[in-house]
């Protein structure tokens, strides 16, 4: 659902930049560090924070609780690192979701909107880079000490991040910061099956069925990764009804109903919506097309090479499948139908709804 709008302090002439870009000048001449450096003090009380935390281990990688959410051991160096010195812009924009909820989809969508003025859709980045080299993920960014280029980067700024709502900074959520967030949510049934087979990449040769199982429980208990599920979602959604004009809430499976409309409405939100003569053009078709999925795995740039800051993945694994409903072919109806019950009773009190598997 989107709010009213209102102006955007930058011109559509302006364009993001890609973060790979940004980084490749960093390595070139690096990028003055922010003016409040992290002291040895701060990674003393963060060490000394970790240790306490609980953990588990699910294959080879361990796990961290904190603020009531499972974290990457290595993530959550970020994450406190953000919360303690990340300073938003009023030109920012950062897309938010839970993991594999269409992030990769929405990166290229929003970076093509934003960018539409300045590159022309036949050449546009798009086509020779990644969704993810062209929006930093900021998390991973800030576990890696690539704050810097975050810093760096001009405004408008394109940032994504998988931290549930209530473990933003405070100077996101204040209320006078001025940037947007664009929240995306999915079929728990579909994240949780997209979630395995990320990863089955990771460790592929951990990935076999009894797994597939494992992370089914972690899942229906809540203690899955940026989790539980459904704190995410409800999060950015109780904060999209509170702040309309600063979160917008969308459904993945309405996009892929009626992309054209959802991309009309996110450039509506953002502040910089399609002109009249755009749209005779065909802009708006343009942009859904150069973003499909179909469109975007055949590129060469995303069939082959690498990508990501805290992990590196193939860059094909970025596009598996892209569709609604792939959940059938991995488990079975009363594995569904329980998860349809937990989430229908956790989302209770809300506007939002799962299409259950029964149906």
């Amino acid at each position: 659902m989107a709010g009213d709008t209102v102006s955007r302090p930058f011109s559509l002439w302006t364009a993001p930049v890609p973060i790979k870009v940004a980084i490749e000048q960093d390595a070139v001449t690096p990028f003055p560090k922010p003016e409040a450096p992290e002291d040895e003090g701060d990674h003393d009380r963060d060490r000394r924070l970790m240790s306490s935390l609980p953990a588990k281990v699910y294959g080879k990688r361990r796990y961290l609780e904190y603020q009531a959410t499972w974290w990457p051991e290595a993530a959550l160096q970020g994450v406190l690192a953000i919360q303690r010195r990340f300073r938003p812009r009023p030109s920012d924009v950062l897309l938010a979701s839970y993991p594999k909820s269409g992030t990769t989809w929405m990166k290229a969508l929003v970076f093509a909107i934003m960018s539409r003025k300045v590159y022309p859709l036949r050449d546009h980045p798009l086509l020779r880079l990644n969704p993810h080299d062209c929006v930093v993920q900021l998390l991973g960014a800030y576990a890696t000490g690539k704050e810097a280029v975050v810093e760096a980067l001009p405004s408008p700024r394109i940032m994504a991040s998988h931290m549930p709502f209530s473990t933003l900074p405070a100077s996101v959520v204040d209320a006078n910061s001025g940037c947007k967030i664009v929240y995306v949510w999915r079929d728990p049934k579909d994240v949780l099956v997209s979630l395995w087979h990320y990863y089955s990449k990771l460790r592929p040769e951990e990935a076999h069925l009894s797994e597939f199982h494992d992370l089914y429980e972690s899942f229906c208990r809540g203690d899955t990764v940026f989790g539980p599920w459904w704190d995410n979602v409800l999060g950015y959604f109780r904060a999209s009804v509170e702040m309309p004009t600063r979160v917008l809430f969308l459904r993945y499976e309405d996009m892929l109903e009626d992309t054209a409309s959802n991309v009309v409405a996110i450039a509506d939100f953002l502040g910089c919506p399609f002109s009249a003569e755009e749209e005779r053009a065909g802009v708006v078709d343009a942009i859904v097309k150069l973003c499909s999925f179909e469109e975007l795995k055949n590129l060469d740039t995303n069939m082959s090479g690498s990508n990501g800051l805290l992990l590196k993945l193939p860059s094909s694994s970025y596009f598996r499948k892209g569709v609604a409903g792939d959940w059938m072919d991995h488990m079975t109806r009363e594995m569904a139908d329980r998860i349809d019950t937990i989430v229908q009773a956790k989302l209770q009190g809300s506007d939002l709804e799962i299409k259950p598997a029964s149906t």
